[in-house]
């Protein structure tokens, strides 16, 4: 097997039995799982006499969930799956190329996907999908149970916001920017399915309920992040809120004491000044009265704030 055909499949049996290494020609029926960043798997695609335009579209590197039609039994899907492998985040959704090129399925991809490695487990131990229209919906689905999956915990920590007074503010930045980063991908892939079914290809038409459910299932999914975004918006908005308030009523309450204490301020600083003829300096109880006189001047003060309901 060439190094950068990673798994190849015959379904025309009925069950899904692997390719020999030395069968280099796409059939009809086949289902090639390629290493899209390997050397010679472009030479390998030309040698099979495919369209420029077709190989391009497999190999670029734009990685936006999408659907082209070239014609009535050749089209490409461009999925994004959540990364599971050791070491990355799930939010840094890997790619993967589908190719249905003549009744043969090729893949490409550049990172493992959890999904795409399910199935070929299922087909090696003689279980999983016995077509390639078959095979088509389990990816499809394999995609949305792992990003299902990966979002249920998210559901619940959610849930938990109104209750959990100890929130760890910093993770759920985190966690808003990840479900921001899900949206951009998840949301044009449901276009994919919308495009695919549009498209009413001859050899998927036994399997167009499924690919209803597939796109029934990417809305859900989007909607589900949607929702999870809002929740959290809404809680950093009441924190944000709460905090403003905070500073605001402690910034009131300074204000309002430095007012008070503004005549107090005034006088004592007025009779500092080292300057001859200051009223009572030869007086002994001139001190006591001019307390008394700066007491009853705040006690004024605040009576005439609490009737204007300063405070």
């Amino acid at each position: 097997m060439d190094g950068f055909m990673i798994s190849s499949w015959d379904f025309t049996t009925g069950t899904a039995q692997p390719n020999p290494p030395e069968v280099r020609e796409i059939r009809s029926g086949h289902w090639y799982h390629c290493q899209r960043d390997a050397a010679g798997l472009r030479d390998w695609l030309e040698a099979q006499a495919l369209p420029e335009a077709i190989i391009d579209s497999l190999l670029t590197d734009d990685t936006r969930p999408r659907f082209e039609q070239f014609n009535h039994d050749c089209f490409l899907m461009i999925l994004r799956c959540i990364n599971l492998n050791e070491g990355s985040a799930p939010d840094d959704m890997l790619s993967l190329r589908i190719l249905w090129y003549k009744g043969a399925l090729i893949s490409t991809r550049k990172l493992s996907s959890r999904a795409v490695s399910n199935l070929v487990k299922q087909l090696e131990a003689g279980a999983g999908p016995d077509s390639l229209p078959s095979l088509l919906v389990d990816i499809s689905n394999g995609i949305s149970g792992i990003i299902s999956d990966f979002l249920a915990p998210v559901e619940t920590r959610i849930n938990d916001l109104d209750i959990d007074s100890q929130v760890d503010v910093k993770a759920l930045h985190a966690l808003h920017s990840r479900l921001l980063r899900l949206r951009r991908y998840l949301k044009p892939q449901r276009y994919v399915f919308d495009d695919l079914l549009h498209a009413d290809i001859p050899a998927l038409s036994a399997q167009k309920n499924h690919f209803k459910n597939c796109l029934d299932t990417i809305a859900r999914l989007n909607e589900s992040i949607e929702f999870y975004i809002d929740q959290i918006n809404l809680y950093l908005a009441n924190i944000n809120q709460q905090q403003a308030e905070m500073m605001n009523r402690n910034t009131y309450l300074f204000s309002v004491i430095a007012g008070i204490f503004l005549p107090a301020g005034f006088f004592t600083g007025l009779l500092g000044v080292n300057i001859g003829g200051i009223p009572g300096v030869e007086n002994p109880v001139a001190f006591t009265v001019f307390c008394i006189g700066l007491l009853i001047v705040v006690a004024l003060e605040v009576i005439i704030l609490k009737k204007l309901r300063f405070i």
